[in-house]
């Protein structure tokens, strides 16, 4: 949904920023979300920059489909000049994303970074949150992954998704009703261990250097373990 802005447009014309995100439950209004507000000045530098250099003054628009999950993933950014405001409205952020849309890769990084800032701002996070959540990770108030959905989806890629599915494959067999007798050999559990380590430190190096990276991880990932105890 494009729209034509006037030539002239440039960071230091943009007079206010708003954004709002979170999750969206059946019947929830967008307006129950809270919103930040950053004026004049107090506008990040480099959301300015990022504004104008992804063009999103000219992807002003709803983007995703809001029925398509619950709860939904909702961000609505809103660009204020003096005699002119950009709306881009977004519903399953993480969707889109996996979609490889060029478009929206492009809006998505500027909420990166408006999410960056959002972790700047004091008062943002309940103390549910800030007990809860990681503050390393670059995500929004309402999208953050506490540390145990952080260890399910890391159990998940290291353990699950492991040599262990291999030992799980097969036909039944009488030996698993008897706790007495062994299920997996010294080599098998070698093999599992190393595996599973292995990829453990490959998912902690990525947290401490591309937390974003990460997160897209999580969130990728997230709805294979939504169900799992939390």
């Amino acid at each position: 949904m494009a729209r034509k802005v006037r030539a002239n447009t440039a960071p230091q014309n943009i007079e206010r920023i708003e954004y709002r995100s979170g999750w969206l439950r059946q019947g929830m209004s967008p307006n129950t979300l809270a919103v930040q507000k950053w004026q004049g000045a107090a506008i990040p530098s480099d959301v300015r920059q990022a504004i104008i250099y992804e063009d999103l003054l000219n992807l002003g628009g709803v983007y995703g489909d809001k029925t398509s999950a619950e709860p939904v993933e909702y961000d609505h950014l809103r660009i204020v000049f003096a005699d002119d405001t950009v709306d881009i409205e977004i519903f399953n952020r993480q969707t889109l994303l996996s979609d490889d849309d060029a478009t929206f890769k492009r809006i998505h990084q500027v909420l990166c970074k408006l999410n960056k800032a959002m972790m700047a701002v004091p008062g943002v996070f309940t103390a549910e949150q800030q007990t809860g959540a990681d503050p390393r990770l670059p995500l929004p108030p309402g999208a953050k992954f506490t540390y145990r959905d952080q260890a399910n989806v890391m159990t998940l890629l290291a353990f699950r998704n492991s040599p262990l599915e291999d030992l799980h494959a097969g036909k039944y067999s009488p030996l698993l009703e008897d706790p007495a007798l062994s299920r997996i050999t010294d080599e098998e559990m070698k093999t599992l261990m190393i595996a599973a380590s292995s990829k453990l430190a490959e998912l902690l190096i990525q947290r401490d250097t591309d937390p974003e990276g990460f997160a897209q991880l999580l969130a990728a990932n997230w709805r294979q373990v939504r169900n799992w105890e939390r």
